[in-house]
């Protein structure tokens, strides 16, 4: 039994995790997020071994709590994925970085044996490399005018410092690629909602799909096991943004790359659009991530495919309001 400590313990992936950790382990689970806890009906012997706390990760009372709790393995899931209106990119910054940092440094004083961030496949960054798939041999470059590439890139830089000034704690950090789940929101589902979806000519803007139990079962047994080191987690083979749309019985209208800059560029001061010209170049060079060294340090096995992780998404969404064509879930929720 082990003491386990999730950050964003409250998002898709968070609350999979800490629901699976109760169900299947006898590990005590110390769950945290700056949402309401989402796991009060859990059964009294599940209860029992969970401890939830909303918190904000920037605030001296999370670090105090972690030092307090002195967990075995902490698993850090919280990050920004969208910025709002209503949130600066330095506040964002706050959170991904600084409060990674700060969390770090509070495993040290804790003693903690280990540490499991998930960064991304997009701490690769976006550039013209990237036609080539993507290994864990590749500088995780990042690009500075999409935060959320940057900052998981500057994770990255802070994971690397902390394995050479203290290698007494243990990691992992995993890179996912495009994650899909039950009741998964993002600008992955935000794509797939969209009347008709637009690529750009000459780039077929290829996703590396993987199924959000996977990850949680690569957390698990990171958790559980001594494997450390940097891994991508994707499934087997891409869909590109044509295919997406084909198998979302949707219209795929294929742009010139410079038009749809031009347009961006217009559109953005104008506040028509909360993307500028900049967001070509993440559907030109997609990363598209090699899950090989994954597969070989890990028991566990990606259960799906791009295709079929998908197919999966779409069944799950069956049973919900969610305004993907009905004809295309029912086609494909064989998965």
């Amino acid at each position: 039994m082990k003491k386990i400590l999730i950050t964003g313990a409250a998002g898709c992936v968070g609350r999979q995790l800490v629901e699976k950790l109760l169900a299947e382990t006898e590990h005590h689970i110390f769950a945290t997020d700056v949402k309401p806890n989402p796991f009060q009906s859990q059964p009294e012997q599940n209860a029992l071994r969970l401890e939830y706390l909303s918190l904000d990760i920037r605030d001296n009372t999370f670090t105090d709590w972690v030092i307090e709790r002195k967990p075995d393995v902490v698993i850090h899931l919280a990050s920004i994925l969208q910025i709002s209106e209503r949130m600066p990119r330095e506040t964002a910054y706050e959170i991904d970085v600084v409060g990674t940092e700060r969390l770090l440094a509070a495993c040290i004083t804790a003693k903690v044996s280990k540490i499991i961030v998930t960064t991304s496949g997009a701490a690769y960054g976006y550039y013209p490399s990237n036609k080539e798939i993507i290994t864990e041999q590749r500088p995780t470059s990042g690009n500075a005018d999409y935060f959320y590439s940057a900052h998981k890139a500057a994770v990255e830089v802070l994971m690397r410092r902390y394995r050479g000034i203290h290698p007494e704690l243990e990691q992992i950090v995993f890179r996912p690629g495009a994650i899909l789940g039950p009741d998964f929101e993002g600008p992955v589902v935000n794509l797939f909602q969209q009347k008709a979806i637009t690529g750009l000519m000459g780039y077929p803007g290829p996703f590396n799909f993987i199924w959000s139990e996977d990850v949680v079962d690569y957390l698990i047994e990171g958790a559980q096991s001594n494997i450390t080191g940097q891994f991508n987690i994707a499934g087997d083979g891409t869909m590109s943004m044509k295919e997406i749309a084909d198998y979302l019985q949707k219209r795929y209208i294929a742009l010139p790359a410079w038009l749809v800059q031009g347009v961006l560029a217009i559109a953005k001061p104008l506040g028509l659009s909360q993307y500028g010209p900049e967001q070509v170049k993440f559907i030109k060079f997609r990363p598209v991530l090699s899950n090989e060294k994954l597969k070989r340090h890990f028991q566990h096995q990606p259960r799906y495919n791009s295709r079929q992780t998908l197919d999966a998404f779409l069944a799950s969404q069956q049973n919900t309001s969610s305004p993907l064509p009905s004809s295309a879930i029912q086609e494909n929720s064989h998965a």
